[in-house]
């Protein structure tokens, strides 16, 4: 049964959590936004021609995994204070053509917290255990998953030439706002790959530059990416933040590409009515 509210968390909460989720919203849309093989790149030296190619590789990509870890501490007061998030694992499979995934998320030193979830045949399937789900609110069933589901036009929006195009327009155009220009880094190796090094960073002041709301964050984030020298294609991606107000976080996430990705829907016994 599609719920027909939002879910709410206290204000303050969802402040200190929304840094977070819009960086892993970021990554997952990085890849999203423009998603099988491409032909080897000529070297590029520009920071911001190296940025602008790794979205665009990304148009041609079939499938995709991602692991990822998170470290540092996150200040939550309403939530019993100090968060520990070296423990929590982000695990992720897209199939972008035939527009399914699925992403799970374990987080046992943030109140017990562990998220799966399904996207498959139109519908999102979501799952939460641990005190957080009681504190999203109606809606979701310990155990089971909440299904919803997904408008048509959330799918073509990834796979429409025209809207990939636009958003790496908008893609450059931020960077070009930015007073503090991104740098290339020595190259290094991701495994047995050869890669470009860029390293990106933004202040709240930076945020308000680009219209963004910065909320409660005060302080610097660095966003570091490794991309791929044959194909331009992003090996690794790391944030880290560090705020008076938030804490000092940090998130790494690795992909490979051209995997085999399985995804069905939940058993009915498990779906919540």
């Amino acid at each position: 049964m599609r719920p027909d509210h939002h879910l709410t968390w206290g204000d303050s909460v969802n402040r200190r959590f929304a840094l977070i989720l819009a960086a892993l919203a970021s990554t997952t849309s990085l890849v999203l936004a423009a998603c099988g093989g491409a032909p080897a790149a000529p070297a590029v030296t520009d920071p911001k021609e190296i940025l602008t190619q790794t979205v665009l590789s990304l148009k041609d990509v079939k499938t995709i995994e991602m692991t990822g870890s998170m470290t540092g501490t996150l200040q939550a007061a309403e939530l019993g204070g100090t968060l520990d998030l070296s423990s929590v694992k982000i695990n992720a499979a897209l199939d972008i053509p035939n527009q399914k995934g699925k992403v799970n998320v374990d987080a046992p030193t943030v109140l017990g917290t562990k998220v799966d979830a399904i996207f498959v045949d139109g519908a999102a399937y979501l799952k939460v255990d641990g005190l957080l789900s009681s504190m999203m609110g109606a809606g979701l069933t310990p155990g089971k998953y909440t299904k919803t589901d997904i408008p048509k036009s959330s799918g073509e929006a990834v796979t429409n030439p025209a809207e990939i195009a636009k958003g790496v327009d908008a893609f450059k155009a931020a960077l070009d706002k930015l007073p503090t220009p991104p740098t290339k880094g020595p190259d290094e190796k991701c495994g047995d790959q050869d890669c470009y090094h860029v390293t990106l960073k933004v202040t709240a002041a930076d945020l308000a530059t680009l219209g963004s709301d910065a909320g409660a964050f005060d302080g610097e984030m660095s966003i570091d990416v490794w991309s791929r020298k044959s194909d331009v294609r992003p090996a690794k991606v790391a944030f880290s933040m560090t705020s008076s107000q938030i804490g000092t976080i940090g998130m790494t996430f690795e992909f490979k590409y051209d995997v085999n990705v399985a995804v069905d829907a939940p058993p009915a016994d498990q779906i919540a009515p």
